[in-house]
């Protein structure tokens, strides 16, 4: 680590797969948290998901940065008391199990006071630890059915859809952390506490006044394509080569400057395009009119002459596009990790931009138990008879 980061000092249990418990995990190490992948078994369940490069899972990289992996099989007794033992020093667990697994466990709240009454438990679940639907299975995608976004996303009269990815798994692993990080500053004065993520209110959370609407208006916000909910002109507009570019000038200072570039200056007189307040209510027609300009120019050219001009507007890029966004190039946004054989992986880096304590990529994505000898021996202070006593019992290995 080349910097001390924020949260230098604080050891997390991370026991989580899939994407948001890992993701939580990786914020906290982003941001110097000394992170412990504990696995079993074959491991995480996204090792083994494509896209590969060669045959490390690009899947799982994305997630798992500045972790630790400990093979350790914790269904064994002999396992749970190694991770009892290492809980005696370890500050923050996340978890994404089904609810009332870390109970099963032996590690429920009661007994988890009993062996470091200073942890922080991070539940991250599709419906919560309480409620008719806690015991319910659920991934991302079932989550936007529920939650409403899927009813959202798409063009009006058409199947709903879900998002571009799963956004509302990262949405949850990023409360995680923000749930965990105000539970570690209020730890000396409350201790340890548990922080109950559910997806699902998470999704809610990020639903901007839709539920409010419909609650006080009786009103359902439903698909709306590619425009924007409230100002018009603001959709995505094809180019004379059938590139796509994005243009927002639905406030009356932007929509004034488009028109006057694009030589409408007329479209300012009629009434039904003077105000924001009644364009949107056109919204079909405005959009008509800046097509007509959009479609003898190229995405490129639009998004250069709008850019100089202040008016929000980007070329609706690919992959291929944005990691040569020069932008993103000029902040350092992507890392290439060497693994053991040679092999090298690129990744984003962390966006955690803190100006004393900033956010770091500084250790690659663990291969499967890679650490745990390494831990015990080194962190935990175990001896090579203890050690080998655990391999004997198959516990690591």
């Amino acid at each position: 680590m080349l910097n001390k980061g924020a949260l230098e000092g604080i050891r997390v249990m991370d026991f989580t797969r899939f994407i948001s418990g890992p993701y939580c995990a990786q914020l906290l190490g982003d941001l110097g948290a000394e992170v412990l992948k504990i696995e079993k078994g074959v491991g995480d369940n996204t090792r083994h998901f494509i896209p590969y490069s060669d045959d490390i899972s690009l899947y799982f990289t994305g997630l798992n940065r500045n972790k630790h992996s400990m093979k350790i099989d914790f269904r064994k007794p002999d396992g749970i008391a190694l991770i009892k033992k290492m809980l005696t020093e370890v500050d923050v667990i996340v978890e994404n199990f089904k609810p009332g697994t870390l109970d099963k466990m032996g590690l429920g709240r009661a007994e988890l006071d009993k062996i470091n009454s200073d942890i922080i438990v991070v539940h991250i679940s599709g419906y919560g630890q309480s409620g008719p639907y806690k015991d319910r299975a659920a991934f991302d995608c079932v989550l936007e059915a529920m939650s409403g976004m899927m009813s959202m996303t798409g063009i009006e009269g058409q199947p709903p859809l879900l998002m571009g990815q799963a956004y509302l798994d990262f949405i949850a692993g990023t409360f995680g952390a923000l749930g965990c990080l105000a539970a570690i500053i209020s730890r000396p004065k409350h201790g340890g506490q548990d922080v109950d993520v559910a997806m699902i209110e998470a999704a809610l959370a990020y639903s901007l006044y839709a539920p409010e609407h419909y609650l006080a208006n009786g009103k359902i916000t439903g698909q709306f394509g590619n425009r924007d909910r409230v100002l018009s002109p603001a959709n995505a507009f094809k180019d004379k080569n059938g590139k796509y570019v994005y243009i927002h000038s639905g406030t009356d200072p932007h929509f004034e400057r488009l028109c006057m570039h694009i030589g409408r200056e007329d479209l300012l007189a009629e009434d039904k395009f003077k105000y924001a307040a009644v364009r949107m209510a056109n919204a079909e027609a405005v959009e008509i009119e800046v097509q007509k300009w959009v479609g003898t120019q190229t995405a490129y050219d639009v998004e250069d002459q709008l850019a100089k001009l202040g008016i929000p507007c980007a070329v609706v890029a690919d992959m291929s596009d944005v990691v040569k966004n020069p932008q993103l190039i000029a902040r350092n946004v992507m890392k290439t990790f060497k693994f053991p054989d040679g092999k090298e992986i690129p990744e984003v880096a962390t966006n955690l931009r803190l100006s004393k304590t900033p956010g770091q990529t500084y250790k690659r994505p663990p291969l499967l138990g890679e650490d745990t000898e390494d831990v015990l021996r080194n962190t935990y202070g175990l001896t090579e008879n203890e050690i080998q006593n655990l391999k004997d019992e198959k516990v690591i290995d």
